[in-house]
């Protein structure tokens, strides 16, 4: 693996490995949430929520990036800027949908 779960002591043993088990991208995403929306990231734990939010978002990026090649010369985040794919998790989505 490329890169590591961080801060892993956030999830539960069983949700890390769930994370892992997603892929690489699973963990990049997951880390970016962990980093910027470590509120929004504890609520989702608690409700048990987590992991389908982090999977619809996965699913989500590795479209947009597989069905671009138009677009090879930009960045990964850059194509899903492009997109306006909302790198935050879907309950911080919701939130500033609502304000």
């Amino acid at each position: 693996m490329s890169e590591y779960l961080t801060p892993r002591n956030i999830y539960l043993p069983s949700v890390a490995c769930q994370i892992e088990a997603l892929g690489t991208m699973a963990v990049s995403i997951a880390n970016r949430w962990a980093l910027g929306w470590p509120g929004p990231v504890q609520a989702l734990l608690a409700e048990g929520g987590y992991i389908a939010a982090l999977s619809a978002q996965v699913d989500q990026e590795k479209d947009v990036l597989a069905n671009e090649a138009g677009l090879r010369h930009l960045s990964p985040r850059e194509i899903l800027q492009v997109y306006e794919i909302n790198p935050a998790p879907l309950m911080y989505k919701l939130q500033q949908a609502m304000e």
